[in-house]
């Protein structure tokens, strides 16, 4: 059972460190910019706007209002998170 223990361990710590060594990708917002039009450009996809807001809450207040000069971060999604934030998109969509 230690032994299990030590590779997962191990395991984590060896993704940890890729994942922190992994350089962070910005945008610097310019006028006319969206979370959606960011999300478009960036990760393929305007649906992952949320995404962004999440990476971003310290800067965004409000996910409709963007400032030219604002600096945000690029989130690193997997397949998997990618489409748990397609579906909140949809949910948080205007009917």
């Amino acid at each position: 059972m230690k032994t299990r223990f030590r590779i997962g361990a191990l395991a984590a710590v060896a993704a940890w460190s890729v994942a922190a060594a992994a350089p962070a990708a910005f945008h610097d917002v310019r006028n006319g910019d969206t979370l959606a039009t960011i999300a478009a450009t960036t990760l393929g996809d305007p649906s992952l706007w949320p995404a962004l807001y999440r990476a971003n809450r310290d800067q965004i207040r409000d996910p409709a209002r963007l400032y030219p000069g604002q600096r945000l971060e690029i989130p690193t999604l997997s397949p998997a998170e990618r489409e748990a934030v397609r579906r909140e998109a949809k949910a948080l969509r205007p009917q």
